[in-house]
């Protein structure tokens, strides 16, 4: 399944490559495009899941902290 994910990305990758066309003066390099890619990745990471995360983080130390009050009545 994963080989068949990173097949499809990289087929993705490779087609928005070559669907750019601007001059050769212009034309980012391989590094650019990953950077850029990398970036909006994290942009969309932290725009639409870093809050979810903090969420669930908050979440957790709420059940965490509720468990050991409860520990704290039974004496354990």
């Amino acid at each position: 399944m994963e080989k068949k994910v990173a097949l499809v990305l990289s087929l993705m990758l490779l087609m928005s490559m070559k669907s750019v066309s601007v001059s050769a003066e212009e034309a980012p390099t391989f590094g650019q495009r990953i950077d850029a890619a990398t970036n909006d990745v994290t942009k969309f990471f932290n725009e639409h899941a870093g809050p979810a995360v903090d969420t669930v983080s908050s979440t957790a130390k709420s059940v965490y902290n509720w468990f050991g009050d409860k520990a704290k009545e039974w004496g354990l």
